[in-house]
């Protein structure tokens, strides 16, 4: 697995990953999950256990399990969120028999991944004919502002830099069709899911353009002290943009539906 590159698993970057899974991404994003009561579901990069909690209260009764390379992000994840059956492993040999799961979910876990094709395929191994995989990634080439913010942009550009160069990739979510058809899938289906603020929309304007902020937040440990002005910037920038007149921010991350 690749460097994480929004840093330690500090009270910060907890707090931050529990409200970006419940306020940013649950109500936006996780339409085409399905989960049915009694099925094994498998939350691949479970993290600190945010998603977890998410697919635990969208989908009671399933039998919940997660799965993280971390131990650091694992020990928060039994203490914050005791919602499933988390196991420390690498996700390109996960220690599941062939065909044991029914779903398999991942949010933000292929970008951070050197190896995706090998993650894909052990996913494709351990789910039950038929079953499914969904995965929601970034595209990080889908970033607009209006008006422009120039240091938000060259934020972006260093993060992309320092995640390409952490084995990382920031524009995954594009590759999706080909490395899940790659692994033996018979039926895939990948489709942008776009997030527009506005002011037909404030508050997803709001949110979006604090997520975006916290995100910039969280780079200090990864992108180091020189460009600590930069961050601090392009944060503030961030959370001023919906004061602004006509601001408006777009951003598609790329969700995927696959089969056995």
């Amino acid at each position: 697995m690749a460097d994480y590159i929004h840093g330690g698993t500090d009270l910060r970057e907890v707090a931050r990953l529990s409200k970006q899974a419940l306020v940013w991404v649950a109500p936006r994003m996780l339409t085409d999950f399905t989960a049915s009561p009694g099925m094994r579901v498998l939350d691949l990069g479970t993290g600190v256990g945010a998603m977890a909690a998410v697919l635990a209260r969208r989908h009671p009764g399933i039998d919940l399990w997660g799965l993280d390379v971390m131990a650091p992000q694992l020990r928060q994840a039994r203490a914050l969120h005791p919602v499933a059956h988390y196991v420390q492993a690498d996700a390109a040999r996960m220690p599941f028999p062939e065909a044991s799961f029914d779903r398999v979910h991942g949010t933000w876990v292929l970008e951070h991944i050197p190896d995706v094709a090998s993650v894909l395929r052990e996913v494709h191994r351990i789910l039950v004919p038929g079953g499914q995989c969904f995965f929601l990634e970034v595209n990080n080439t889908t970033l607009r502002l209006t008006p422009p913010v120039p240091e938000v942009e060259v934020a972006l550009q260093a993060l992309n830099r320092a995640q390409i160069a952490a084995g990382g990739d920031p524009y995954v979510g594009q590759k999706l069709d080909g490395l899940l058809r790659a692994a033996g899938f018979s039926s895939v289906r990948v489709r942008p899911v776009d997030i527009v603020g506005n002011a037909s929309d404030p508050e997803t304007l709001r949110s979006t353009s604090e997520e975006l902020a916290e995100i910039y937040d969280s780079l200090d440990e990864a992108l180091g002290p020189e460009q600590a002005g930069l961050l601090q910037a392009a944060a503030a920038r961030s959370r001023e943009l919906p004061g602004l007149p006509g601001a408006e921010i777009r951003y598609s991350p790329m969700s995927a539906l696959a089969t056995k």
